[in-house]
């Protein structure tokens, strides 16, 4: 009798799936009903299902389990999701076909307990450009139904854990053609995926803010990403690509001006930002004062810069972090590319050392500004040059195994020669890094990357370069760590590791040619320092709206011997000396930093974010100036006298698309409390001090703000207008009457726009504009005469402002080749801030007239002429003429 009503059931379910020829469409599974069902059994769920919805079903009922029995209410629910609540805990998987449902069991396994578990295989493994073997970063790899899935790494490894089935697995990119590809999960596999780069629709920025176009991940709250194909189409300084100044588009990453290298962000000083190089830090990331950044343009893949939360493997400053990759260098075939220009001209040649196994990517850059040099040009002889040069070797071992070094080294030089032929004026600088990291894939699901780093920054001040005399300060950093990312699930991501940093730092002394006058020259005690950190973190996602991404760092410092340390009383005199041994340790500090950000998903095209980020600093640079004429860099190490900073920031943001088109629309608000923030006394002593920490003074800051962002991210004209409000206040004991006051970069409002359009012709233009608040200063408030000396009076702290700065840049890009040919140059006319406008980077108060009865600067000799300020300023109007290549 059984057999009999099981074959009767079987010719049932056989029969209503050829009854139809109506095909399925997706719309179905998406429409929404009411069902309750108490103690049902599961083959009267499906056809109430089926009657409702029109679906069919088609399944073998001695499959299912037996006396399956559902208890279940749903009211306006998809069939695609009530399927999937009365299926998953049963064991059925379902598989849309053309014209019906197909319901089949799931393998299981025998757990020790008995307990019928689903099974699940592992997807993983690498994705690549198509035509350079290049490693794609932050690609995104989901499936295509259910959008479950990952991203990419930094070294474009994936990895994403699913139950067992019929997947259409999608990887896409920003500047990439998406793929889908058909793959059967019933064990674990591993691919390889490569992906066409497109010449169109290209995003200029991603800002990240909580789940992506594609529903999957999230980003990270004030996360900016820049590709190389983005950032070939933003206007740069002199035709040159430019991170730091593409960045300084976007609310929340200001420049202090023309006159200067540093940048602030979200109310942090300029030494509170990292700037890596593949994972190594660089101190100074200016060439010629900021007008240009210390890399080579075409040896950029990929920068992602963090001005909210930083993710748990970040640290050692307060205010951002960004990370530069570089190129891996061509696995496929040689090539190269260059520019040649007015004021830089540089040269990139890649290709595979053994193909598909092995590359290697060589970028110079120099400059081209000797025509500076002549006396009837600025009436004096001056050199300006600098160069810097980056190499990368790219080895695949095997699968598991992989390994890349890489090494950079750039240099600047600024000096004047007098009339005696000695050259009694000159500033360089130099950064040299090298890094070696090693990928090891353990298992489909865990993968390492350990690292080992040395960075070194010298900065000189020349007295004599014929007699080789000059004040030297420097910083010097060697590390080593090891990260791990564990993909345990579509839903979870945990990530860990461990770094220890050995640092040294010399604030300055004198070397002199000459032995009898070194003998005597004081000597200035040098920093020797130790680093430890440990870092887990997860992003959790939960449902599929819901994201969590929490973390903690654990940072230790202390301090090691040899070492002179001076201890001061409340006037900040010296009341103690003590002298530390080599290999003692002292003054150690230890700083919990946890980081949690919030993404809540609302409908299909909004998110609400929220943050909080705690970050701790060690190492912190003594300058109380922002002329690159004048700033003379000591970095120092917390200790004694100087207590770790250390920062919270808290964040909430809204991010919106209008109805899928390109125009994305994103709100966010910060508020940023800085602990034993750095200041100096008046007319402090900063230069060739032993007793330099008796100059700073100590206490608080807090920044608030509020950044909007409007971009159109595809289509031949893209771009974006940004706005940020801001404030920027310091209370420093023993300044201002312990009052509180703005800050040097207090800059309360800015406004951004940037603009590409990618003509169907020949040419290309981009441009952008920017306008900030000017930055605040401390003006006199009046002057006294006494005894025929004029005296300046001075009021609170920082209470006027320079005039408010702004300019636009515009690029002419001219196609010289047919779009097809493989040879592409072009020739690049641009313009640095085509109106002319001065935007003064400091005030002096003169009374001193040259032969024509002209006020100078600077000014100061005595002297019976009134007091008249003038303000100083870099730059005018700016062109240049670039010829580029790519072969």
């Amino acid at each position: 009798m059984s057999y009999l009503k099981l074959l009767f059931r079987m010719i049932l379910a056989t029969g209503l799936v050829m009854a139809s020829v109506r095909p399925l469409h997706a719309q179905q599974l998406k429409q929404k009903i009411s069902v309750e069902f108490n103690n049902t059994p599961l083959e009267e769920v499906l056809r109430e299902l089926s009657r409702q919805s029109g679906i069919l079903f088609s399944y073998n009922p001695g499959s299912l389990p037996p006396d399956s029995k559902i208890t279940y209410k749903a009211s306006g629910k998809t069939i695609e999701t009530i399927l999937d609540d009365i299926l998953s805990p049963l064991n059925i998987t379902r598989i849309q076909r053309e014209q019906q449902v197909i319901l089949k069991p799931g393998k299981t396994l025998k757990a020790d307990s008995g307990t019928a578990l689903i099974q699940k295989y592992t997807l993983s493994g690498f994705l690549r450009d198509e035509r350079t073997g290049e490693a794609l970063i932050g690609a995104n790899v989901y499936d295509k139904k259910s959008y479950s899935g990952t991203t990419t790494n930094a070294y474009g490894f994936f990895s994403v854990t699913l139950p067992e089935g019929r997947y259409e697995i999608t990887f896409s990119l920003l500047g990439y053609a998406a793929s889908t590809l058909a793959v059967n999960l019933d064990k674990n596999r591993s691919l390889n995926i490569k992906l066409n780069e497109t010449g169109i629709d290209m995003k200029a920025v991603e800002i990240k803010g909580g789940f992506d176009d594609k529903e999957i991940t999230a980003g990270n709250a004030g996360e900016v990403r820049l590709t190389a194909a983005a950032l070939k189409r933003m206007a740069g300084f002199a035709g040159n690509i430019d991170v730091i100044r593409s960045l300084q588009a976007v609310p929340g990453i200001n420049s202090f001006g023309d006159g200067s290298s540093f940048y602030y962000v979200r109310g942090g000083n300029n030494d509170q930002n990292l700037m890596l190089i593949d994972e190594a830090p660089i101190f100074n990331p200016a060439h010629l004062f900021g007008f240009f950044s210390a890399l080579a343009p075409d040896a950029i893949k990929d920068v992602r810069a963090f001005k909210g939360d930083f993710p748990a493997s970040y640290g050692g400053r307060l205010s951002s972090v960004i990370d530069i990759r570089a190129r891996d260098g061509n696995l496929n075939r040689l090539g190269f590319s260059g520019n040649l220009g007015i004021f830089t001209s540089d040269l990139t040649v890649e290709g595979p050392i053994m193909k598909e196994k092995s590359s290697f990517i060589l970028s110079a850059r120099k400059s081209n500004l000797n025509w500076l040099n002549s006396e009837k040009i600025l009436n004096k002889s001056i050199t300006i040059d600098f160069y810097d040069l980056n190499a990368k070797l790219n080895i695949r071992i095997n699968e598991k195994n992989r390994l890349f070094l890489t090494g950079f080294t750039g240099k600047d030089d600024f000096s004047r020669i007098t009339n005696s032929s000695v050259n009694t004026f000159g500033i360089s600088w130099d950064n040299t890094t090298g890094t070696l990291r090693w990928n090891h894939l353990f298992s489909n699901r865990l993968f390492s990357n350990t690292t080992a780093v040395f960075s070194k920054y010298n900065y000189y001040l020349y007295i004599s370069r014929e007699q080789d005399d000059y004040w030297l300060s420097s910083v010097r950093n060697r590390t080593v760590k090891t990260d791990f990312t564990f993909y345990m699930n579509p839903a979870n991501t945990f990530r860990g590791g461990a770094e220890i940093s050995g640092h040294h730092s010399n604030p300055g002394n004198v070397h002199f040619s000459d032995e009898n006058t070194q003998k005597s020259a004081p000597v200035i005690p040098e920093y020797n320092s130790l680093g430890v950190s440990l870092y887990l973190s997860n992003d959790q996602m939960i449902g599929d709206r819901l994201l969590l991404k929490y973390g903690l760092r654990l940072s230790s410092w202390r301090n090691t011997g040899p070492a002179t340390v001076y201890f001061y009383d409340a006037a900040y005199q010296v009341i103690d000396t003590v002298s530390v041994s080599k290999g003692s340790y002292f003054t150690p500090y230890y700083r919990p930093e946890p980081r949690l950000s919030i993404a809540w998903r609302i409908g299909r095209e909004s998110t609400l974010t929220a943050g909080y980020t705690r970050t701790a600093q060690y190492l912190q640079m003594l300058s109380n100036s922002t002329s690159p004429f004048t700033s003379l860099e000591v970095w120092a190490p917390s200790g004694p006298n100087i207590r770790p900073q250390t920062a919270d920031q808290f964040t909430a943001g809204f991010l919106t698309r209008f109805n899928r088109n390109p125009v994305q629309l994103s709100v966010e608000a910060f508020y940023k409390k800085f602990h034993n923030q750095i200041d100096y006394k008046d007319h402090a002593n900063m230069l060739y001090n032993p007793f330099i920490e008796g100059e700073l003074r100590f206490g608080t800051a807090r920044s608030y703000g509020i950044e909007l962002l409007m971009k159109k991210s595809s289509g031949r004209l893209t771009g974006w207008v940004g706005y940020a409000y801001s404030r920027v206040l310091k209370t420093i004991n023993d300044l201002n009457n312990g009052l509180e006051f703005p800050a040097i970069y207090d800059r309360p409002h800015s406004l951004f726009t940037s603009f590409t359009w990618k003509s169907a012709g020949f040419i290309d233009v981009s441009g952008s504009w920017f306008y900030m608040s000017g930055s605040a200063y401390t003006a006199p408030t009046g002057f006294i005469t006494f005894n025929g000396y004029t005296v300046p009076v001075y009021g609170a702290k920082n209470n006027s402002r320079l005039p408010d700065y702004h300019r636009m840049d515009v690029s002419f890009s001219f196609r010289l080749n047919k779009p097809d040919n493989r040879y592409k140059h072009n020739i690049v006319l641009s313009f640095y801030n085509l109106y002319a406008h001065k935007n003064p980077f400091a005030f002096a108060f003169n009374k001193i007239m040259n032969d024509k009865g002209e006020f100078v600067v600077p000014a100061d000799l005595d002297g019976t002429y009134e007091v008249i300020p003038t303000s100083i300023s870099v730059a005018g109007m700016i062109p240049s003429l670039n010829y580029t290549f790519r072969f």
